[in-house]
């Protein structure tokens, strides 16, 4: 300790990037749903048309995501969930892109995939629901977790391509172009858009599809909704409610 009681060497770091950490933590949101947007709207579109391959797409979403966490976790077990499955995807990634591996490689790098994203989708579910003051960025917040439950179910919509015959009609056969097209399913599902150019014959993918579609129904009308009534009642002093602290 130094003679003013604040913490020197590397506990005085480790605060400091506490409170860092503290200060830019809703403001993380917003990044990390920036950087989403562009993996899933551009990078993985430009992978269907050959620009990119798969492998690619995973291993920024890995990188980009990995960077943009690190600002809103407050839990060490989610930072080492990210950097051993940014580490296990990048073995993959090498592996796959230098034709070395096999199916089980490839099943591997999906299974990490989707560990991945349900730790970050807890760790952003937990910054956008905590108490507290409702925030523009805790709305980004609730955003991003919409998608993450589509980038979710896509890989476990991969995982049904790979397993069980037939699962889809309509589904490029190449791995890049299956990618591609199951997140397009997916996000299609979850909005209920259901365009029919993809669509599930398995009876468990089916009801994989089903059970999305309703998730993708609720959520929006359920705790999107109640985060923009929250924080429209604290911007309006007229309303005469209050958000708990």
């Amino acid at each position: 300790m130094t003679s003013d009681n604040k913490p020197s060497g590397l506990a005085g770091v480790a605060s400091r990037l506490g409170d860092w950490r503290h200060r830019y933590r809703e403001a993380g949101l917003s990044v990390i749903l920036a950087l989403q947007v562009t993996i899933i709207f551009v990078v993985s579109p430009l992978a269907g048309t050959g620009r990119f391959s798969g492998e690619v797409v995973e291993a920024l979403r890995f990188s980009l995501a990995a960077v943009a966490i690190l600002v809103v976790s407050r839990r060490r077990w989610v930072g080492a969930v990210v950097a051993a499955a940014f580490v296990i995807s990048l073995v993959c990634t090498l592996s796959l892109r230098a034709g070395a591996a096999g199916e089980t490689v490839y099943v591997a790098n999906i299974l990490v995939t989707i560990v991945f994203d349900l730790a970050v989708a807890w760790t952003v579910a937990h910054a956008a629901f905590d108490s507290g003051r409702i925030s523009v960025h805790r709305i980004m917040g609730a955003v991003i977790l919409y998608l993450y439950i589509g980038l979710i179910f896509s890989g476990l919509y991969r995982l049904a391509a790979l397993w069980l015959h037939p699962a889809f009609n309509g589904l490029p056969t190449p791995r890049r172009g299956a990618l591609s097209g199951l997140l397009y399913f997916s996000l299609s599902t979850l909005t209920t858009s259901g365009y029919g150019d993809i669509t599930p014959v398995h009876p468990f993918v089916r009801s994989l599809a089903n059970l999305e579609a309703v998730i993708g129904q609720l959520y929006p009308a359920t705790f999107l909704a109640r985060l923009v009534t929250l924080h429209g009642a604290v911007a309006d002093p007229r309303s005469g409610r209050r958000e708990p602290d």
